[in-house]
């Protein structure tokens, strides 16, 4: 038996035909028909059943692809592990952020990737999750830093923190900057403009399944593609914003705006790594990141909390 006959067969049962897994596969059909064949025999049972729809398990070929996934995935991390040994003894790195990641982490990343990666020349890129996706997807970035958004199947998702979300508001004087908690439900008194830089409307299907739940209305006035915008409105008092604090923590730190971070239900964010499933593991990168990120709750706890921390 051979890896090349077990990813042959997997790619049949993910095409559901011969025709469409040749294509996939760069090989003639009747090429792929051998090395079938040949696996059956070699295993004395049929595998696959072909019909006018496409192909159909049988009860062994369930039983074959289920330890064939686990045999492949195994193969592809070992790859990968090797490949870092070779890739990160020199070289460069791209590394994507999000916004709200880059403002939390990306100064801290640099000077720890300087101390402890010195042969590696890191790029960071900026920019909102669906263009890092993409860029991920297409191999222009090696890994990011990204948050909820939709998934692709060439990317592997690794789940890297909770952000808090927060109500961000104009000062009120003599009162903190970092306030007390807001019940969710008080949201509905105040009138809100979301930032969307890509129009996906993820923040804001967020807020209104929340307010569904909890059988309130929010006053949503605006979904505006730009996060600056969104703040220059809130720092002139027009409308209050839903944000991660790091997305506002130097404004705060100017005494421009202030945040209370919502509660009952409190709303987070989920922050992940993403990477190729046929890239480099960048295992050293990776732990580089988490070590970072650890580094920056514990400093900022106002900001984040790891995944095992209890919501």
């Amino acid at each position: 038996m051979e890896f090349r006959q077990l990813r042959s067969f997997c790619k049949i049962v993910e095409h559901g035909s011969f025709t469409r897994a040749a294509e996939a596969l760069r090989i003639t059909q009747p090429a792929l028909g051998l090395q079938i064949r040949n696996l059956e025999e070699e295993l004395r049972v049929p595998l696959l059943v072909r019909h006018s729809r496409g192909v159909e398990l049988t009860p062994e070929g369930k039983v074959l692809l289920e330890r064939a996934q686990v045999i492949l995935s195994n193969v592809d991390q070992a790859v990968r592990a090797v490949g870092d040994c070779r890739t990160l003894e020199k070289g460069e790195v791209r590394l994507g952020l999000a916004p709200s990641m880059a403002a939390m982490m990306a100064i801290s990343l640099a000077r720890k990737a300087s101390e402890k990666l010195r042969h590696i020349r890191f790029e960071f890129l900026e920019a909102p999750t669906p263009i890092l996706a993409d860029w991920v997807s297409a191999k222009r970035v090696d890994i990011a830093i990204a948050c909820e958004g939709p998934l692709d199947p060439n990317i592997i998702r690794e789940e890297l923190l909770h952000e808090w979300l927060y109500l961000v508001q104009k000062p009120v004087p003599g009162e903190p900057l970092i306030g007390p908690p807001i019940p969710f439900r008080e949201l509905s008194t105040i009138p809100l403009a979301i930032a969307d830089p890509m129009l996906t409307k993820l923040l804001y299907r967020k807020l209104v399944a929340a307010a569904e739940t909890a059988g309130i209305s929010l006053d949503i006035q605006n979904v505006l593609p730009s996060t600056d915008l969104v703040k220059t409105l809130v720092e002139e008092g027009h409308v209050a914003t839903v944000m991660p604090y790091a997305n506002v923590r130097r404004e705060c730190q100017q005494g421009t705006l202030r945040v209370r971070k919502i509660t009952g239900p409190t709303l987070t964010r989920n922050a992940y790594l993403l990477s190729h499933r046929e890239g480099s593991s960048n295992r050293a990168v990776r732990e580089l990141i988490r070590h970072v990120v650890a580094e920056e709750i514990r400093d900022m706890p106002e900001c984040a909390a790891l995944p095992e921390v209890a919501l």
